[in-house]
């Protein structure tokens, strides 16, 4: 069913102290591929600089860009308009890459342990659904107890975290069972925050699902970025000189035209 979403995405980093020749690379516009057409989009700096637009390894849209002068605080400002059509999808290669552990997505012998204890389905959908509901089951949602910087084996040991966390196990695990599996990172319908979920590669088509929500993904999910784990597609990242604390407020909202 396709449906048209507008979407709004805002994060405002704000510094305690001015810093300078401050280097970004962002990742809040979201491409265009079979199943999702960006219908039209705009993108707004504050302090307002140029920017370079390229695309990553994974096809992720980059903006680069450099604010060399004084400031407190960097604001980005993503809006536009999509149609999203899963029945567009198309059948695609899978990179080996989205096979084996990455750098978030190591297994710890009690991942291992509590896998070996499950029993999947032969199936690969089913072993997919069965996995994520696992997942879904052993972990507590629990906003601030995790970082950026989390893997899956600390998560998993702690059995708490948040939507990065339970993606970054479900990878994990995952490809274990042998489904090849990527992270997918973007806005779902509704207003909050970003989002983070899965996609698996089943008959040849990249099919997301959400283990945090314990659903497949639909029509009401709009994707930024893919890649192995979180590392390879954070919406922001960037360097700057000073010393100086920060902090970020992001606000998105994706709603049905």
């Amino acid at each position: 069913m396709s449906r048209i979403l507008r979407f709004q995405y805002d994060t405002l980093v704000e510094f305690d102290v001015p810093v300078r020749e401050h280097a970004f690379v962002l990742r809040c516009v979201p491409p265009s591929f079979p199943g999702q057409e960006i219908l039209d989009s705009t993108l707004d700096l504050d302090p307002q600089v140029p920017y370079a637009r390229q695309r990553d390894g994974f096809g992720n849209l980059l903006q680069i860009g450099r604010v060399d002068g004084p400031h407190d605080h960097f604001r980005y400002s993503a809006r536009g308009t999509a149609r999203v059509d899963l029945a567009r999808r198309q059948a695609e290669r899978c990179a080996p890459v989205f096979r084996f552990p990455s750098a978030f997505t190591q297994p710890s012998g009690e991942m291992l342990a509590w896998l070996g204890g499950l029993s999947l389905p032969e199936e690969a959908r089913a072993r997919a659904w069965a996995l994520s509901e696992a997942v879904r089951g052993r972990m507590t949602y629990a906003p601030g107890e995790t970082g950026v910087s989390t893997t899956a084996a600390q998560a998993f040991a702690a059995g708490r975290g948040v939507c990065q966390d339970f993606a970054h196990i479900y990878l994990s695990l995952a490809r274990l069972a042998g489904l090849p599996a990527r992270y997918a990172s973007g806005l779902p319908e509704g207003e909050g925050a970003s989002h983070a979920w899965c996609e698996v590669w089943l008959d040849g088509v990249w099919t997301g699902i959400d283990p945090t929500r314990g659903g497949w993904t639909d029509e009401g999910y709009l994707r930024f970025g893919i890649g192995r784990d979180f590392g390879d597609c954070p919406m922001e990242r960037g360097v700057f000189l000073g010393y100086t604390a920060q902090r970020q407020t992001v606000f998105m909202r994706v709603s049905e035209q």
